[in-house]
């Protein structure tokens, strides 16, 4: 039987502030439902509650998947950090410690998805802001990549990388070379900091930045949405 590739994104959702500085949970929703995804990796989630309900529970129930979450801190009292939603069951989760001190918190995501193309391993995560701060992270998922391995990998996030320093992330399994995808500034994209691939490479069949009219307001990043393959 043959089931058709999964969708897959991953959205810095800036604590659902749009580039026109307006707090608007539905408004990154009507975004989340645009993507359509069956595996969909947050960064910036939370900061903010909805209506008393923390942003990733409110997307969780508005969008009917389900949900693992990892907060490396509070803002407001609230908790911020990452999150993976699945249309599917989430199994064998992870939490990877990418704190890098004096440097903020940061971790990854490090879960096994049950998809209708069958198990796939998802890697979530928002690098930091530095370049011998993000050196160390990746060293830190590239031990976590030999420790553990999938026959399907799908690595996603806000890599905060851009220039020369690309080739790093070789160490972890992103192809060579690596698209130019402009997803930030939402408004005028100049930087492929955001990102998806598969390991292998190949599985990962196309990938697009995800530009609206709703999604070109609703974060200060825009999504990548791409598609993943049968084997």
């Amino acid at each position: 039987m043959t089931f058709g590739p999964l969708r897959v994104a991953t959205y810095n959702i800036h604590s659902c502030v749009g580039w026109d500085r307006r707090y608007d949970p539905e408004r990154v929703l009507a975004v989340l439902r645009e993507l359509d995804a069956d595996i969909l990796a947050l960064q910036e989630v939370g900061g903010h509650l909805v209506g008393g309900t923390e942003q990733v529970r409110f997307f969780e129930q508005k969008l009917g998947m389900a949900m693992v979450t990892n907060p490396n801190r509070k803002r407001r009292n609230v908790p911020f950090g990452n999150a993976v939603l699945v249309k599917g069951e989430i199994r064998d989760l992870d939490l990877i410690n990418l704190t890098v001190l004096p440097f903020e918190p940061r971790g990854a995501i490090d879960c096994l998805v049950e998809t209708r193309i069958g198990h796939v391993r998802v890697i979530a995560t928002h690098f930091g802001l530095l370049a011998r701060e993000r050196q160390l992270q990746i060293a830190r998922i590239a031990e976590r990549l030999k420790e553990k391995q999938q026959s399907l990998t799908l690595c996603m996030g806000d890599l905060n990388i851009f220039g020369p320093e690309r080739r790093r992330l070789r160490q972890i399994g992103a192809p060579q070379p690596l698209p130019r995808l402009y997803s930030f500034p939402a408004r005028r994209p100049l930087m492929s900091l955001d990102r998806i691939w598969s390991i292998p490479n190949e599985r990962l069949l196309k990938l697009t930045v995800h530009k609206s009219a709703l999604s070109r307001v609703a974060s200060d990043h825009l999504p990548l949405l791409g598609t993943l393959a049968e084997e």
